[in-house]
């Protein structure tokens, strides 16, 4: 069976956007921290040194859950499977550290 581009293919693609929005580049930008700044949102638990835990990880679940949703409904449109397994492999370890570091 050939799979198509469907609502399922978005799981692939809410994946790439929280790795970018979580991504430092080698220049020093991280997209997600140049929006959260804008809106006067900390990034980091010790935001005047930009130190501590980076938070801005942490908001990239607001992409990863949703895409393993989409993509375990629409398991058979195209990039469905990888787009939620790898989304379940970046947010399982995160959701850990996010439990287990206090956050709550």
């Amino acid at each position: 069976m050939k799979k198509r581009i469907g609502i399922g293919s978005l799981a692939l693609v809410l994946f790439l956007l929280g790795m970018a929005w979580g991504k430092t580049l080698p220049s020093g930008l991280c997209f997600g921290d140049s929006i959260l700044a804008t809106l006067n949102i900390p990034t980091w638990s010790n935001n005047a040194n930009a130190t501590g835990l980076h938070y801005t990880i942490f908001y990239g679940l607001i992409f990863w859950i949703p895409s393993i949703i989409v993509g375990h409904k629409y398991k058979n449109d195209l990039f469905a499977k990888l787009g939620k397994w790898l989304s379940l492999l970046t947010a399982i370890p995160i959701g850990l550290i996010f439990l287990f570091s206090g956050l709550l």
